[in-house]
């Protein structure tokens, strides 16, 4: 198995992934009554399910190129769109 150079992977997939996973937990944690982010009642949980709704869909829907083959062909991708 091929290993991950984590310096290799842009700096915005690692702030997505850390910003889905702390909405996540946060929600989690709602559910369970323990709810250290956001403030209690009906204005948190909108509040909460905006952020997690929003962080996902951002994730989504950028390109988040893990592995070597994703980032060259972003390499490529670039390239082709440069020359147009």
């Amino acid at each position: 198995m091929k290993k991950l150079k984590i310096t290799s992977v842009s700096a915005g997939t690692w702030v997505r992934l850390v910003l889905l996973i702390a909405t996540f937990t946060n929600m989690t944690l709602s559910m369970l009554g323990k709810n250290p982010v956001m403030a209690d009642g009906t204005a948190g949980n909108i509040a909460s399910i905006i952020m997690a709704s929003s962080t996902a869909l951002v994730s989504y829907w950028k390109n988040n190129s893990f592995t070597k083959a994703a980032m060259q062909a972003d390499r490529v991708l670039a390239e082709i769109k440069s020359n147009n």
